[in-house]
């Protein structure tokens, strides 16, 4: 039951009530266990450094994946710092740039800057 407080107003759940106990609440009312699935985390590091910690469920050591894509710089990252990975597939890593260059030729992508750039201009100008 949501109960609004006379002076400040703020909303508030009665003592008791099931409304926002969350896992707890669902555990004392039904009388049941709920089993958590245990939680590991692997670090991983890139050639630059990067360390990036996913947290996988329950996986055994050999399920466990050997690189991960670094999220900072996009290189492969291994399990062992310094040690270079070399990035499993056919294509080698391809940043933004990359893939937007492949979509455009030269002379779209000036048109595109030129219109964004016309765009900035008229919003420089326009008073307000």
């Amino acid at each position: 039951m949501n109960v609004m407080h006379p002076t400040h107003g703020l909303r508030a759940v009665r003592v008791g009530s099931v409304t926002g106990a969350g896992l707890a609440g669902w555990q004392a009312n039904s009388g049941r266990s709920h089993n958590l699935v245990r939680k590991v985390p692997v670090r991983y590091w890139c050639p630059q450094g990067h360390e990036t910690v996913p947290v996988f469920a329950d996986l055994t050591e050999a399920e466990i994946p050997q690189s991960w894509d670094c999220p900072r710089c996009g290189q492969t990252a291994g399990r062992e710092r310094g040690l270079l990975v070399q990035p499993s597939g056919d294509e080698p890593f391809k940043s933004h740039l990359e893939y937007v260059k492949e979509r455009r030729t030269p002379a779209e992508a000036a048109e595109a800057l030129d219109r964004a750039l016309a765009e900035l201009r008229r919003h420089r100008t326009t008073p307000g």
